[in-house]
């Protein structure tokens, strides 16, 4: 028995070395297809990753003085190499300006409101769209599902400039809803600057603006399932409920887990767009954050410093970034793939 097997077995390949120089050969083998990523990996260069040298203005002090050289090369016609020069005469502070950061009240404020509107998104905006997803996948009539998947889509193409024009025509002290209730013997509110109102304002304009959009994702990955899965399940007696449950659902939850995953890493975004249109001084204890604190601390103040602005970008991209490496390996503890 033993002869016959070891007569079977196929013996193990030998595994090859890597040659030295075989991907220098398969470059030049594929040359054509490495000109065309060209232009993109030009563009990527220019505009990703040039700009990150910038983010030494975090550890130096912004002056507007461009020095006409930079290695005997005179840079005034060159925006690129004078770009470099002005952020290398520039005098190195070191964490000053992290310092400074840290020491402001309202600094704190805007994060403190950063991280409640962020965790508000994710509780009452990011599953809408997985709802909204699985709810279109239940309608079988083509012709249905795609006039509501184009009603619930449209909003994301409007400007939120536009957007909040409309909600302010609805909204304000003298707008519609406040007319009707003056009609009705009804005291006025003036919902945008009631602080109590205006984050559950966020919250619903966000919604209806976005979660068609993000619903797109879903409905793709939920196209993707083999059909025969539904149709073994109904043989078997299951429901829709039960199909939604234990095929649509697992099929679905990779793809929201990894959403899930890289919106932890915007946490201190907030959305800027939005509330910068629809804020007004009166809901600033509510409704302030990190961007546009910025905005207000470098174009609206009196002595702009550019270098704060940096350094509180740099301390959101290093927030960002552990808190996605964090829901990283939360997820995995948890038994999902996550990113990496």
């Amino acid at each position: 028995m033993s002869e016959s097997v070891a007569k079977n077995t196929v013996p193990a390949m030998p595994t090859q070395k890597k040659k030295k120089g075989s991907t220098w050969k398969r470059m030049v083998r594929c040359k054509w297809f490495y000109l065309m990523m060209l232009p993109a990996l030009l563009c990527i260069l220019l505009f990703n990753y040039i700009p990150l040298y910038g983010v030494v203005l975090a550890f130096k002090q912004y002056t507007l003085n461009v020095p006409k050289e930079m290695f005997g090369i005179d840079v005034a016609n060159i925006p690129i190499l004078r770009f470099f020069a002005q952020v290398n005469a520039m005098e190195w502070v070191g964490f000053k300006w992290f310092n400074n950061l840290f020491v402001k009240q309202d600094f704190w404020a805007a994060v403190k409101n950063t991280l409640i509107i962020s965790f508000g998104r994710l509780i009452f905006e990011f599953p809408i769209p997985v709802i909204l997803a699985l709810a279109m996948n239940e309608i079988k009539n083509s012709f249905v599902k795609r006039f509501y998947q184009t009603v619930y889509t449209f909003p994301h193409f409007l400007s939120w400039i536009l957007v909040i024009g409309v909600l302010n025509g609805f909204l304000q002290s003298d707008g519609v809803i406040n007319q009707v209730r003056e009609a009705l013997g009804m005291e006025k509110i003036n919902f945008l600057a009631n602080p109590t109102l205006f984050r559950p304002i966020i919250f619903i304009t966000s919604d209806w603006k976005e979660m068609g959009w993000s619903s797109i994702i879903y409905l793709a990955t939920i196209s993707g399932i083999d059909p025969t899965l539904y149709e073994a399940a109904y043989v078997d007696g299951a429901n829709r409920w039960h199909c939604v449950r234990f095929i649509t659902w697992p099929s679905i939850r990779p793809t929201v887990v990894l959403l899930l995953i890289m919106q932890c890493g915007s946490i201190l975004n907030g959305g800027f767009d939005q509330i910068f249109n629809l804020y007004n001084p009166a809901v600033y204890e509510v409704g302030d954050i990190l961007d546009t604190w910025i905005y207000r601390y470098t174009f609206q103040s009196s002595g702009r410093n550019f270098s704060v602005s940096v350094a509180t970008g740099f301390f959101k991209s290093a927030i960002g970034f552990i808190l996605v490496m964090g829901a990283d390996r939360v997820a995995k503890w948890l038994g999902e793939d996550g990113l990496l």
